[in-house]
């Protein structure tokens, strides 16, 4: 349906006709405009509107007023649809997409209209819809990853493009922090300026997937034996709170992953149609939507292949020592036996007496004395028992045995991608 204009004439924008005809509304659009409306947004305006095709305007009752949420814009039929995009990426090594953080993003405008936090993927290149052109800044609330590492982080000067053109990424790369060197400061920061970034966060940071951001930062930070671990934690639940309150006219970014089409938590979410309104702060107050409600908004994709990360193995050289065992060596022995010892000795028969050493100087003794003694016997007598003797033949001794050489072993450390530099 086509609704004519009625004609403004130069009598009418005087201040007598005003006054005549202000109490008569004049009904534009299916919508009823007082006169004095009409003057002051021009005619010129509303002719501009209705060449937008399809009746595409971006014209309501509260935009008049200054009460709407959905900013107000006009467009000409050979005006060039706003459709401003910020491109970055940011590099981040020992980032992994599932065990780490989100990178977040806050970024504003230099009128001080736009200034809303997004959670994004590091080592991708990734688009947020920002709605009008101009210079916008950066700034970053570091990843934590799942050891307790972070990243020192910067601010950059992002010039917004048209999203149909191939531009060219602004890259900012964090410089990792091992999770040995981060303080307890510097930890319970981030839990700080994470509760803060909800408050003002995307669509990305709010419900569900805003309460799950944070419950991931509050993991991975008290993961590191430096963290505060009471003060995170009540950082974390005034984030989750503040995460979980209504926040219907949340900004809805139309966020794109560059490098692949599909979306996540990490990287934004995509736009529903009538939710157009991306540049716009979540209060309303912005005025630098890239279309209206009425108008609807649609993403884009990129074309740009998905990227398929080429893993190449990360390796590392680890020298072994030789490998001993202590063997113990019993003595070696052997049994000698030694017969038993005998000797030939002379017994008298008349007295007993043992006269081997001289048995004739003891008969010529008795004879000559008086006695009868004449005569001897021999017999052997045992002086020493036959015996077993333990001969030693090598002591007991312990001994050390090789029984590994010294060798070097190639131990694999991890995966890098050899194009985009991610690590795993």
């Amino acid at each position: 349906m086509v609704t004519e204009i009625p004609k403004v004439t130069d009598d009418m924008v005087s201040g007598d006709a005003v006054e005549k005809e202000e109490g008569k509304p004049l009904v534009l659009f299916g919508r009823e405009f007082s006169r004095k409306q009409v003057c002051v947004a021009g005619a010129g305006i509303l002719c501009a509107a209705l060449l937008i095709d399809g009746g595409g305007y971006a014209i309501t009752h509260a935009g008049w007023t200054g009460k709407a949420n959905v900013p107000l814009v006009f467009q000409a039929k050979d005006d060039e649809e706003q459709d401003m995009v910020l491109t970055l990426e940011v590099k981040a090594d020992g980032w992994d997409a599932d065990t780490s953080t989100p990178v977040i993003a806050h970024i504003e405008d230099e009128d001080g209209e736009v200034d809303f936090y997004t959670a994004i993927a590091a080592n991708k290149q990734v688009t947020v819809r920002v709605g009008k052109s101009g210079t916008y800044t950066v700034t970053f609330i570091s990843p934590v990853n799942a050891d307790g590492s972070i990243y020192k982080v910067s601010s950059k000067k992002v010039t917004a493009g048209k999203a149909d053109k191939k531009t060219a990424s602004t890259g900012v790369t964090f410089n990792k922090v091992d999770a040995d060197k981060v303080t307890k400061d510097d930890l319970t920061a981030i839990a700080k300026d994470v509760a803060a970034a909800v408050k003002k966060g995307d669509s990305t940071l709010t419900g569900d997937k805003g309460a799950e951001v944070v419950k991931k930062f509050e993991d991975n930070i008290k993961k590191n034996p430096n963290a505060d671990a009471d003060a995170v934690e009540k950082e974390s639940e005034k984030a989750q709170e503040t995460a979980k309150e209504d926040k219907s006219d949340a900004k809805k970014p139309d966020t794109s992953d560059n490098k692949k089409n599909d979306s996540d938590s990490s990287s934004g979410s995509k736009n529903d149609s009538g939710n157009g309104g991306s540049g716009s702060k979540s209060d309303g107050n912005s005025g630098n939507s890239g279309s209206s409600s009425n108008s609807g908004g649609s993403s884009k994709k990129d074309e740009t292949p998905a990227h398929q990360h080429n893993w190449v193995a990360q390796t590392k050289t680890v020298h072994h020592d030789a490998q001993y065992k202590t063997v113990h060596h019993d003595a070696v022995t052997h049994q000698v036996w030694h017969d038993a010892v005998t000797e030939e000795h002379y017994i008298c028969n008349q007295c007993g007496a043992d006269i081997t050493s001289d048995p004739w100087g003891h008969i010529n003794n008795s004879l000559m004395n008086g006695g009868n003694c004449g005569s001897y016997h021999s017999t052997y007598v045992t002086v020493k028992q036959g015996y077993y003797e333990t001969v030693t033949d090598q002591a007991a001794y312990d001994e050390q045995v090789q029984v590994r050489d010294a060798w070097d072993e190639t131990v694999t450390t991890g995966y890098k991608c050899s194009s985009c530099g991610a690590t795993k």
